[in-house]
């Protein structure tokens, strides 16, 4: 056997939930071959899910543990999250969504990947100030098929035997408080369905950029419903602090120029540069500011604890809805939902929103 990648060390009981599950693997590409109105394709992300050789490929284990870890280790909820998972991609033409083209002047600045951080993670970036929410979010499936081919080429970057997640950069720049509205609203709550059904444990971090106080305020509201595991991936980083943080995280040089401009020039926080792991509720999630400790966790350890969340652990009687403030413009609400977190009501997500 060849020797084992960064992610590819598991547990003994990882290790026989994924074989289970292996086991598992042609019963559940037949059923979704029976469910999809179009032919499925037995492999996902680029790597296909029945070897043809006697080597076990153990590619296969590390997105195998994807499925499990966002089914809290129930293995039959697993099989049809992966299942359901094999439909949606057959029945939304992911083999041919790359090839896909989209107006730049729309798309081009709403989101792009741009190169890998220090440890190979390719990098996604999300821009949410100045938008017309119409023109990016009026026709929702072409939105969403933007959207989707934008993970996808993320997840192009993705080997599975070193690196297994990514990292997503949400820049909330210029931003308006009243810049939610029905359109971006319908966007919203339809991309965080598709990304928490279909793409489990694909974000190692999600750092929320050039963030104003309102929007700190929203995120430690929303975030009351998310488990540990999911907050535990959030960075949220005021405009002082955000060329620096980012340095610090992704890599100057790695950086798109907009965001390594003034990298330099920013004082460095002796403080602020050793982010420690967020506390236990009821403590708020972590902000970053040049005027106090950023307090901005790591990423969870590569390997058999890879970063990412499954259902919620929040009880929703321990909530008092009337204390929750109105629904806050969709890039805000995007501080408080990561691609693969659930929440314990769709109610909630219906009422506040998720994000794009």
């Amino acid at each position: 056997m060849s020797m084992l990648g960064k992610v590819q060390n598991f547990t003994e009981a990882e290790t026989d939930l994924i074989s289970q599950l292996r086991e598992l693997l042609p019963q559940a590409i037949e059923d979704a071959g029976k469910l999809s109105s179009e032919p499925v394709d037995p492999a996902i992300w680029g790597v296909p899910l029945l070897s043809v050789d006697k080597e076990r490929d153990l590619r296969v284990d590390v997105i195998l543990h994807k499925f499990l870890k966002a089914r809290n280790g129930d293995i039959a909820q697993a099989q049809q999250m992966l299942t359901n998972t094999l439909k949606w991609r057959a029945e939304f033409k992911i083999s041919g969504i790359l090839d896909e083209e989209f107006p730049e002047d729309v798309f081009g600045k709403v989101g792009y990947v741009h190169g890998t951080d220090g440890e190979g993670r390719p990098v996604t970036y999300n821009f949410y100030g100045s938008l017309d929410n119409k023109q990016v979010f009026g026709d929702l499936e072409r939105f969403l098929r933007w959207r989707v081919q934008l993970h996808e080429r993320g997840m192009r970057g993705l080997d599975f035997v070193d690196v297994a997640d990514m990292i997503q950069v949400h820049d909330y720049d210029g931003v308006s408080v009243f810049g939610y509205d029905k359109v971006a609203r319908a966007a919203s709550k339809a991309t965080v369905q598709v990304m928490s059904d279909n793409y489990p444990e694909t974000l190692a971090t999600k750092i929320f950029a050039n963030v104003p106080g309102w929007g700190e305020t929203v995120f430690n509201v929303i975030c009351r419903w998310l488990s540990e595991d999911t907050k535990r991936k959030f960075v949220v980083v005021s405009k002082a602090s955000a060329p620096r943080v980012l340095a610090e995280r992704i890599g100057e040089t790695n950086l798109p120029e907009k965001f390594r401009s003034t990298a330099a020039e920013q004082p460095r926080d002796a403080a602020a540069t050793e982010p420690q792991p967020l506390a236990a509720e009821p403590a708020p999630p972590t902000t970053a500011h040049a005027d106090h400790n950023e307090g901005a966790p790591r990423p969870t350890s590569r390997g058999s604890q890879q970063s990412g969340s499954g259902a919620s652990d929040i009880d929703s009687q321990d909530v008092d809805e009337a204390s929750l403030p109105p629904p806050p413009p969709v890039a805000t609400v995007g501080l408080c939902l990561d691609d693969s977190a659930t929440v314990d009501t769709q109610e909630h997500v219906d009422k506040h929103g998720s994000q794009i």
